[in-house]
C-alpha cells in the first residue's frame, strides 16, 4: 500500500533541500509550501490572506500577527491524487495538527539552534523567513514546545545536522525504500 509521508521541521531544518534531494533521485516529492495557494499568512485576528508582495517576514511585528496556514482541502487533494505510488511532502505550518492525519507517516528534521540559524542568515533572498536574529529567536521560542508535540504525534526524529544526501538516505530506509 503506498504510503504519503510529511516531513516538516522549523524552518532552516532542510524540507526543501530533502525534497530537491528525493525528487532529484526519482521520488515524487512535493515542497507544499512552495505549492501556490496552498500556503498563506493568515492574520491571526481578521482571517485575511496577506498580500504575499508587500508582507516582509523581517518585520517581527507583522511576523507575529499573522500565522502560515496551510489548506486542508488543496492537501488531502495533492495525497488523493498521488495514492497510486508513495509520495514524499515536505512543509510546515502553523495549523501541523490539522494536515497531520492525511499523512501515513511523519519525519520531524531536528537539529540545534546554531545550525538553524546560519541556514536562516545564509539564505540567498534577503525577503526569506528567518533571515533576521530577532525572527530567529522567536522561532526558538516555540521550537521546542512544536517539536515535542510533533514527537508526541508520533513523528520520526531525524537528525538535521548532517549533510542532506544522509538525511535522505535515512528517510528512504525507514520508509522501506532503496535509496537510489
Amino acid at each position: 500500500m503506498s504510503q504519503a509521508i510529511l516531513i516538516t521541521g522549523v524552518d532552516g531544518s532542510g524540507k526543501s533541500a530533502v525534497c530537491k534531494e528525493l525528487s532529484g533521485r526519482g521520488y515524487p516529492a512535493f515542497d507544499i509550501e512552495m505549492i501556490d495557494g496552498f500556503f498563506n499568512m493568515v492574520n491571526k485576528e481578521t482571517g485575511q490572506i496577506a498580500d504575499e508582495e508587500k508582507f516582509d517576514n523581517r518585520n517581527m511585528e507583522t511576523v507575529k500577527i499573522h500565522d502560515w496556514i496551510g489548506d486542508l482541502d488543496k492537501t488531502a487533494k495533492l495525497i488523493t491524487q498521488n495514492r497510486d505510488q508513495d509520495a514524499f511532502y515536505c512543509g510546515t505550518a502553523s495549523n501541523t495538527d490539522d494536515l497531520y492525519p492525511l499523512f501515513d507517516k511523519v519525519f520531524l528534521l531536528k537539529t540545534t539552534p546554531e545550525v538553524l540559524r546560519e541556514r536562516m542568515a545564509t539564505r540567498p533572498d534577503e525577503k526569506s523567513f528567518g533571515k533576521t536574529e530577532e525572527v530567529q529567536n522567536w522561532v526558538f521560542g516555540w521550537k521546542d514546545q512544536w517539536e515535542n508535540t510533533m514527537i508526541q504525534k508520533g513523528a520520526i526524529v531525524i537528525d538535521a545536522g548532517q549533510p542532506i544526501s544522509s538525511i535522505t538516505d535515512q528517510i528512504l530506509s525507514l520508509t522501506n525504500q532503496n535509496p537510489a
